[in-house]
This record gives structure tokens, C-alpha cells and sequence, in this order.
């Protein structure tokens, strides 16, 4: 095989980034974020980041940042809900 054909037939993921576990890690990120603000918003984006964060693991291994977003999710999730009980306490 010459160089050109070894350099052609390598396609597909360069650098070994999962686009499912960057995506969940950024949702998870957002999520946070926006469940302190706006709980119901911070709980839609942390289950959707744990729901990516689960399928980059099924596919692509025991990445970090997969597993970044699982977590980040996760706490974003808590959190909503902690805002959302606090908010109906104070409220009512």
C-alpha cells in the first residue's frame, strides 16, 4: 500500500471525540445553569443530557466526557427539582 491509499481509507471519527458525549456534556452544562433560573427549563435539558450521555456510553465506551454529561445532567436534575420545591414552599 502506498501512502496515498493509507491516508484515503481512514474515515470517520478523527481525535476520538463523541459528538453524543460533547452534546450531553453541553446540555448537562446548560441544564445547570438554567435550573437555577428557570427549574422546568434546567430539568428538560438535564434529562435530555443524561438520555445522550447514556447512549455515548452504549456506543462509544466508557468515555469521560460521557460520562461528564451523565453526571451533569444528573445534577442539573436535582437541582431543578430542589428549585422547583423550594419555589412552591415559598410561594404557597
Amino acid at each position: 500500500m502506498t501512502s496515498e491509499q493509507t491516508s484515503t481509507a481512514r474515515t470517520g471519527r478523527t481525535g476520538g471525540s463523541n459528538g453524543l458525549a460533547v452534546a450531553s456534556l453541553v446540555t448537562g452544562i446548560a441544564g445547570i445553569l438554567l435550573a437555577l433560573l428557570f427549574a422546568v427549563v434546567g430539568l428538560a435539558l438535564g434529562v435530555v443530557a443524561v438520555g445522550l450521555g447514556a447512549a455515548a456510553r452504549r456506543d462509544g465506551g466508557r468515555g469521560g466526557q460521557a460520562t461528564a454529561g451523565l453526571v451533569t445532567g444528573t445534577i442539573a436534575i436535582v437541582l431543578a427539582i430542589v428549585n422547583m420545591v423550594v419555589a412552591y414552599n415559598l410561594f404557597t
